[in-house]
Formats: structure tokens, sequence, C-alpha cells
């Protein structure tokens, strides 16, 4: 283990010092026109710091069809390696490809395609996958693609990305914030940082405010940063319970001159990071209070005609007086303001004057870097004054168990923060500003073992590691982000030895590999997991997160056989909640597998069963698929298993599409959906 970890550092080490290859800046004519001489004095920043050839290429297409051509010509023949998007630059709204979200799973029936599509660089960073064009929204610099059933089902960017644009009002560039960005991003490769402080940050309700999690987060930052051993308390948290509000103590976290990355986990949308809730009541007068402001927030925000209404319902859920209702205008004033100072907003950027400096910040957030909006917070950190120069952040929705560290470890030995939303595997994660922004920590420290991780992962994209190693590896190796890339890996084999490393990993002392298996258990239902499921649920002092997930992974086993292990071992005390837990999703299959049900009811079952599915029914669905006479159900159904790609039995599942998508005498919806699920599970 250990030579294979110096063989990788050489090897990673002598990529990062000597990058080769080309880096492409991608701008609007006017842009460029507007800011010439700071996009060459950028370029040659580039070019100066990171070793690359920079090439601009100013946007006279004003399509996303031909700057792809163009990135994916100079990835081909010059080694691109990355492209920042400055100025009016397109954006891809994407469809059909919603299994690339974290979390994004919106009916692109239901909803209008801008709501329900996801805007991604992906389009134009993976040149493997393969889209037909939608058209534009008029008036927009939106274009719609869907992927195409055909094309590669599994992300993999070829290139790093980012996005450079401040806004007007009206979605037009603000060619003095980007003239004073650029220069902003010059002085900061010129100033070479190194990183040495390191702050995060938890919201209120993320990962059920897992006191374990934030822990062992802790013990991680160490690994990616082992230079930091004795060295702890160069790494500052916070959380929402610290204070409330808490959103100044934050802002003065995120100005402070030293803090040189900073991690922020909370809930978002895109004008506002969702930090405290209202302060839990102390005693009955704090209950009074709260019961007071709750009715009458519902009573204000009904329609006039409704409040009445509205008012007796409430007063009879609290069985209280009607004066706990009655309410004055400064009433609700104070009760606005009281509810605006528990989040940061877009406003507080200039109402507090508010201007970061952390150079590098991760929004583990949802929407906050919806760069297709006018503004988004991300953009409010990089365009204000202060020394933030990069946010990594998410366009659409982000799930809350995800690997949001990973790979955070190489920034600090001279690779680029482009590379960690590039090796994400997620379609939302965005960097917001220069993607290719490194620190300069000089080489002769001690190094982190992120790079076994990088190099895990390039061998297993491209089909050069076993699962015999990786299960060697996650046996082997004291690193808790090396053993979770081990684990992350193995999942793709669906095998014995992925089997085996989860029953392990359910008691690993790094609580994210907890958690991540008590997920993938979830998301395999092989039986010979019921024993280790079992103990993990009845477990009394359980991390909480792990518990959230342990519970909602007994839906993907069968009922008796649960209930079989759990009457042989247990007293019975808990037989109630394994019981509603492995229930969780019968009643979506039984409403998918009914002919007589409602097509409304059934098309939401079958919906939900991308989220959570017994897999014992696996075999029965999959035979119902192919003999239900009804195309748009088959395509429901499809779809839904094709979210599965680690169930234990997906190979039922990939012949059966396999079958179906050359069957000529189905539907051609139907052969369509049947090709992207074979491509997405195979």
């Amino acid at each position: 283990m250990k030579k294979l970890f110096f063989a990788v550092l050489a090897l990673y080490m002598c990529t990062f010092a000597m990058a080769k290859g080309s880096f492409a800046i991608v701008i609007d004519p006017e842009s460029h026109r507007q800011a010439k001489t700071e996009v060459d004095s950028y370029a040659s920043a580039i070019e100066r710091q990171n070793g690359y050839s920079v090439i601009i290429l100013e946007d006279k297409w004003g399509v996303p069809d031909s700057i792809r051509v163009e990135l994916k010509k100079l990835w081909e023949k010059k080694n691109l390696q990355g492209v920042v998007f400055i100025g009016d630059i397109p954006v891809a709204m994407v469809r059909d490809a919603q299994h690339f979200a974290s979390a994004f799973k919106m009916d692109q029936d239901r909803y209008s395609k801008k709501r329900s599509s996801i805007p991604s660089d992906r389009y134009y960073d993976d040149f493997e996958l393969e889209f037909e064009s939608l058209g534009r929204e008029e008036g927009t610099s939106m274009f719609y693609y869907a992927l195409k059933a055909e094309s590669v089902q599994k992300l993999q960017p070829s290139i790093v990305s980012g996005r450079i644009r401040p806004c007007l009002e009206g979605g037009k560039t603000d060619y003095s914030k980007l003239k004073a960005y650029l220069n902003k991003a010059v002085a900061a490769k010129n100033a070479g940082r190194k990183l040495q402080n390191i702050f995060f940050f938890a919201g209120q309700g993320y990962i059920s405010e897992s006191k374990e999690a934030r822990m062992d987060e802790k013990i991680a930052w160490m690994e990616h940063f082992p230079w930091l051993e004795g060295r702890e308390q160069h790494i500052f948290f916070m959380d929402n319970d610290d204070y409330n509000p808490v959103k100044e103590k934050l802002m003065g976290e995120l100005q402070r001159e030293d803090i040189d990355f900073a991690v922020l986990h909370h809930h978002g949308a895109p004008d506002t990071e969702y930090l405290n809730k209202f302060s839990k009541p102390n005693n009955s007068d704090d209950n009074k209070k709260a019961i007071q402001r709750y009715i009458r927030g519902k009573i204000n925000d009904a329609k006039p005609e409704k409040r009445e209404e509205v008012k007796a319902k409430l007063l009879a859920r609290f069985d209280v007086p009607e004066s706990w209702a009655e309410y004055s205008t400064e009433d609700i004033e104070k009760d606005s303001l009281q509810s605006a100072s528990l989040d940061l907003s877009i406003a507080d950027f200039e109402g507090y004057g508010y201007q970061p400096n952390v150079p590098v910040v991760m929004l583990d957030a949802c929407f906050n870097g919806s760069f297709q909006l006018d503004d988004c917070i991300a953009d409010e950190y990089i365009f204000q004054p202060g020394g933030t120069i990069t946010v990594i952040a998410n366009s659409v929705n982000s799930l809350q168990d995800r690997w949001s560290d990973k790979l955070a470890g190489l920034i600090a030995e001279g690779g680029c923060v482009g590379d960690i939303a590039k090796y994400c595997g997620y379609i939302e994660t965005h960097i917001i500003g220069d993607p290719t922004y490194r620190f300069t920590n000089d080489y002769s420290k001690k190094r982190c073992p992120d790079y076994t991780v990088l190099d895990i992962e390039n061998r297993h994209r491209a089909g050069k590691i076993s699962s015999s190693e990786l299960r060697k590896i996650y046996e082997c190796s004291p690193y808790g982000i090396v053993r979770e890339q081990a684990l992350e890996c193995l999942a793709d084999f669906r095998n014995d030895d992925f089997i085996e490393v989860l029953k392990l990993a359910a008691y690993d002392s790094y609580e994210f590999c907890r958690r991540m298996a008590v997920k993938y258990m979830g998301e395999n239902g092989d039986e010979r997991l019921i024993p280790t499921l079992l103990d993990i649920v009845t477990t009394n002092n359980l991390a909480s997160r792990v518990r959230f997930d342990a519970r909602y992974a007994l839906s993907a086993f069968s009922s008796n056989a649960l209930l079989a292990e759990y009457d042989k071992n247990y007293d019975g005390k808990q037989r109630d909640y394994i019981a509603s837990g492995a229930a969780a999703c019968d009643e979506d299959i039984k409403y998918a597998l009914d002919d007589d049900a409602p097509f409304k009811d059934r098309k939401l079952c079958i919906r939900a069963l991308r989220n959570h599915l017994n897999y014992s029914r696996i075999p029965e669905l999959a035979e119902y698929v192919q003999t239900c006479s009804n195309p748009e159900i088959q395509v429901l159904l499809l779809e839904a298993l094709g979210w599965h790609r680690y169930a234990h039995n997906a190979d039922k599942v990939i012949t059966v599409a396999k079958s179906m998508s050359e069957n000529a005498s189905l539907d051609p919806s139907v052969r369509k959906e049947a090709l992207r699920t074979y491509n997405r599970l195979k």
C-alpha cells in the first residue's frame, strides 16, 4: 500500500507542478471588447501559474452546439484541460438526465421546460455525452437539450469548467464588475497564497443536524490536509446552534483575511443561505409567543376571503383563545424582520456591506449556484470587492448525503479548484469564478491521501482496477476518505466483494462511510445484508444521520425476510418499526401493477419507485413491464427501474431492457426508454 501511495504521489505531483496542455477562455464579443486588457492579463496569469497555453475564443456563434464543437476540437488536438465562460455565454438546460443529479427529480411532463430542466455546464465539459437539441427559450440565453438514449449514461467530465458572469438587471453583463473581478483574480494568482486555515459551518436541519457527522468531518479535514497535524487550531467550526441569529457571526468569519477555504453546509435557494430556525422555546411564555407567531403567519399568508376559516382551524388545532390570533401590521413587520435575520440573502451583501474574503468557498446547498439567473448567492460572493475568487455551488437542489469534500486535499497540493467539481460526479455542481485557482503550499509537507483517492477514481474510470483490489484497499487503508472511495467504486460491481465490504463499512470508524454503507444497502437489496442492517437499525446510540438512512434502507428488502431474521434474533420491541419501514414502497408497487388504477395515481406511484424499491419485486416488475399493454406505463416503469444501478439483481433489468429496446413491435417511446435504461445499468 505504501509503495502504491508514493508511486501515485510522484505521478500527480509531476502533473500538478508541470501542467501541460491548453485552457480555453470563451467570452462574448462585447465583454471581450469592454475588458480586453483584463482578459489578456487573466490569460497570462493562468499561463504563468498553471502552465497552460491559453486560447481565447470569442463566442461568434451564440449557441451552445458550436461552442461545444470548438471545445471538443481543442480537447482532441490541443490537450484541452479546462474552460471558463466569461460574460453572456449561452446556458445549456439539460433534460432526460435527472439520474445525473443527486436530488433533482421533477416531472418533465407536468412542469415547464424552464423549471424541469437542469442548467449544467456538463453539456460543455463532458464530451462523451450525446445530446439532442430542443431549441431556445426566446428572449433568454437558455437552450434546451435532451440527453440521448444512445448516449453514455454516466458522468465523467473531460475537462474542468467555470463561469464568470456579473449581471445588471435584465441579464446583461456588468462590465465594470467583470473587469474588477478579473483584476482581483490576477492579483490573487500573483500573491501565491498558501492554504493554512479552514472553516466549516453547519446550518439548521442539514443531515439531521448530526453532531457525529461534524465531529468526523474534522477528522476528514485532517486527512485532506495532514500537514495540519498538531495544528488543529487552524480548523474552525461554527454550528447554527451556537448563535441565534448566527448570520452576523458567520459573515464575520467569512470576512476574516486568514481563512483560506470555507465549506458551508446548509439548505439554500438561489438568493438565500438558510442558516437558523427560530430559537427553541425555553419556557411557557416562549411557547405562547411561538404559537402566536405561527398562527398570525398562517392567517396573514392566506387569501383575505379564507383568513377567518384558517383562523378557526388554527385556534381549534392549538386549543387556544381567540385573543392569541389577534395581531397588528407592526407584529407582521417584526415577524418579517425576525425571519430575515435567520438567513443570509443577496440583499445582505449590500445591506450589511458583506464582503467575503475567503478565496475558496463551497456552498454545500441547493440552488445557491443557479447561474442561469441574473443573480445568485454564489455570484455575489465573487463579485464583491472582498477576496473570494472561486465558489463551488449547485445550480439545482442537491442531496444532503453526498461526498462534498471529495479530493479537497489536492487544492492545497497544487491542484486547481475545478477538479473538485470535475470529479464530484453530479450534473448540478459548478465552479462560479476562476476554475484554475490553486494554492501554492510547498511540497515538503506531509502528503495527503487524496492522491490515492484520485488514482483509484481514474483507474476505475479506465476499467483498470478490480473489485478484489478495491476490497483490499478498503480493508487495509487507515484513511476514511480512501475507504470511502473504494466503497464508491465497489458499488458499480454489485458483486460479492461489494456485499462483504458493505458489512464492514457499516461499522467503519468514519461516520460518512457508515452512512454511505447503509445508504448503499438500501440501493442494493441483497438479503445477505439483512443481519447487518438489522443490527444497525436496532442499535441504541446510533449516529442520527446513519439512523435516518438505515430506516430508509429497510424498504429495499422483502418484509418476510426482514421479519424472519428479526424474529430469530431480537425481542420484538422494534418489530412494528421494522415492519413499517419494510412496507414503505408496497403501496407504490401495488399501484404500479394495477391495470385498473387511475393513470394519475399510477404515474405518481411509479415515479416514487425511483427513490425507493423493494428489490425482491424486481423480477415481478421486469416481467410486467414486458407484457403491459400501456406504452406510457411501460416508459414510466422502465425509467424507474433504470435508477437502480446498484441493485443486486440489476442484471435482470438489463436483460429485459436490452430485449425491449430491440423489439420492433413495441412503441418507439418504449424502445427508446428501454435503451436508455439498458445504457444506464449495463
